[in-house]
This record gives C-alpha cells, sequence and structure tokens, in this order.
C-alpha cells in the first residue's frame, strides 16, 4: 500500500502544469481559506501518509545509547522481565473529506489506517534477546471537526483571517489487540478506545502576495478509554511562514512546539505500572519538545494539492526516560472542486 501510494503522488507529479497567476492571493480565489477550499458549496478529499522513525532514548533532556538503556539496572530486574524497545516504524494512510455549507464553515471527517512495526529486547534468564513483535495493523480512530472564520479583514478575498475549532475523536479503532494472549503496548495499538474533544485556532495573514504567515494552536483532552487508560492531554503550537516559489509551488519553514502529559494506567491493564517495561510503564510518558520542518506545496492544475513535509525535533524534555521520535515525514494529495 505504502508503494502504490508513493507511486500515485509521483505520477500526479508529473501531471501538466496549467498556468496559474503568480502569489498567494491569485492561488486562493476565496482569499484565506481552510483545507484549500474555495468558498460555500465546495469540497475537498485528501489522502496522506504519516511515517515516523523511532529508535532514539532520552532521559530527562539528554539523549541515551541503546548500550547505556540496556546496562540500566531498572530495565535487568531480578524477578520478571525487562523489555526494552529497539526500533518503532509508525505508518498512518488518512483519507480525508471536507465540506464548505457557508463561506466561514468547513466541516470535516477524517479516517486513518495504522501500521506499526517494532523489535525490541527482551530480558529473560538474564541475558538479552531481541524480537520482533508481529506487526499491527488497522482502522484508526476517526475525527469529526468544524472550523469557523470568526475573523476577516475584508468580505471579499480576506488577507487576515481567525479561524476557530472544536472536533471529536472517536473510538473507532481497536485498542484491545494482544499478542501471545496479552495485551500489546497501549500507544502501538491501532486506536485509544476513547471520545477525545479537540479545540483548534488558527491564523493566516498574507504578508504580500510571496508571503504568507500562519499559526495555530489545538489542544486535545484524553479522556479514559473502557479499560480506565487515559493517554494523556495533549497541546500544540505551530507557527510557518510560506513563501511563493514559482506560479505552482509554495515552500515553507515553520516551528512546532508540543506538549503531552503523561498517561495513566490505574488498573494496569496495559502493563503501565510495570517499572522495568520501557515500553509500558505509564511513567516513561509524557514530554515536551519543539520541532523544525521544512515543507513545499506544488499545484500542478486548478484545485489540486500535493504537500511534502519533514519533521526534526530539535529538543526534548522528558519527566523521566523515554524513547522517542526520530524524525517524521509526511506527504499528502489533495482535490477540491
Amino acid at each position: 500500500m505504502k508503494c502504490k501510494l508513493f507511486v500515485f503522488l509521483f505520477l500526479f507529479l508529473m501531471a501538466p502544469v496549467s498556468a496559474l497567476a503568480g502569489g498567494f492571493c491569485c492561488q486562493m480565489p476565496a482569499g484565506v481559506e481552510q483545507n484549500g477550499l474555495s468558498g460555500a458549496g465546495s469540497i475537498s478529499l485528501s489522502a496522506d501518509y504519516d511515517y515516523s522513525r523511532m529508535s532514539r532514548f532520552v532521559e530527562g533532556d539528554s539523549y541515551k545509547s541503546l548500550n547505556a538503556v540496556l546496562h540500566d539496572p531498572r530495565f535487568t530486574p531480578m524477578m520478571g522481565r525487562g523489555v526494552v524497545p529497539e526500533v518503532m516504524d509508525m505508518h498512518r494512510i488518512t483519507l480525508t473529506a471536507a465540506y464548505q455549507p457557508t463561506d466561514r464553515l468547513v466541516l470535516s471527517l477524517s479516517a486513518p489506517w495504522v501500521i506499526n512495526d517494532m523489535t525490541m529486547r527482551m530480558w529473560m534468564m538474564g541475558k538479552w534477546t531481541r524480537m520482533t513483535m508481529d506487526q499491527v495493523s488497522g482502522f484508526g480512530d476517526m475525527t469529526l471537526s468544524g472550523s469557523y472564520r470568526l475573523y476577516q479583514d475584508q468580505d471579499t478575498r480576506p488577507r487576515t483571517a481567525l479561524w476557530v475549532g472544536a472536533g471529536l475523536k472517536f473510538p473507532t479503532g481497536s485498542s484491545t489487540v494482544d499478542e501471545g494472549g496479552k495485551r500489546i503496548h497501549a500507544h502501538m495499538q491501532p486506536g485509544t478506545g476513547s471520545w477525545d474533544p479537540i479545540l483548534s485556532l488558527d491564523f493566516i495573514k498574507m504578508l504580500s502576495s510571496d508571503f504568507l504567515l500562519k499559526a495555530d494552536a489545538s489542544y486535545h483532552f484524553s479522556t479514559p478509554n473502557h479499560l480506565d487508560y487515559s493517554y494523556g492531554d495533549t497541546a500544540s503550537l505551530d507557527t510557518a511562514l510560506a513563501y511563493n516559489l514559482t506560479d505552482y509551488m509554495n515552500v515553507s519553514l515553520g516551528v512546532n512546539y508540543f506538549h503531552s502529559e503523561q498517561a495513566d494506567d490505574p488498573d494496569n491493564k496495559y502493563n503501565g505500572k510495570v517499572s522495568s517495561r520501557l515500553t509500558d510503564f505509564a511513567g516513561y510518558t509524557g514530554e515536551d519538545s519543539i520541532w523544525i520542518y521544512p515543507s513545499v506545496r506544488i499545484m500542478p492544475f486548478a484545485g489540486a494539492g500535493i504537500d511534502l513535509k519533514f519533521q526534526y525535533p530539535v529538543y526534548y524534555h522528558v519527566p523521566d526516560i523515554e524513547f522517542v521520535t526520530d524524525f517524521r515525514l509526511t506527504a499528502g494529495i489533495s482535490y477540491s472542486f
């Protein structure tokens, strides 16, 4: 499936490029809009592929090597088993449909498919053994959201706009996948099993025909699932400056701050109280991180878009010790009509 998506992206890139008038103001006929939509009655369809690689450890705000973690006495108990992850690859393919019933309101529905792979080390009988988990894949949690343009500087083709949004993530993905009769790591599950409200705020301003400033904030409330596990609330602040490089290509440079509260597993349904399992212990979750990202948007013809983004963390701070993300790559295609 991943290969097919990249082939589709490549063929889409090779499509004939129609002539577009230069500048952001001409690329967005209704002014600063959400989801690439162009006004009341328009519809947008998109597909996004997100890949995250995890192979690094952070303690406090310092990186630790795998070898140092394997020699940490917390993960080599006299009794029981210690578990240390080695590499985790997380793939997410998300289909989104958006509809703009009025000039100020956008409604969207997103449906993800999740694929997770992980190799780990397990401490058994006084030695570390490398193990590979069975691939975890399945339908994830869907999200329904709405965004309303609270402010715009002018009625026709606004250059400055402020959007407020609210959404709900609902538990369509499984949160009880097991391996060998034991429930797997909570954060490897395709779904969370919880109903989570989401709030957002988006600011967009055209600085000129060639420069666009974007800033957004979001807060995700994590509620306990049916097993009383809570993944922890998350908050995100993001800002990016986009430049109109050519008539059909924009490039951006952005910075993102991400905060996550610690998870909670009061009934120990996901081994969240077993501190020798770095993959599972709830105390090894939660973070503050700062990411930088370049991105590019290509518009091969009217209504179509191709987006590529690479995110890299430049700062981590965690409450204890944690397995963290090395980088994240996102590729997407969209079409609005």
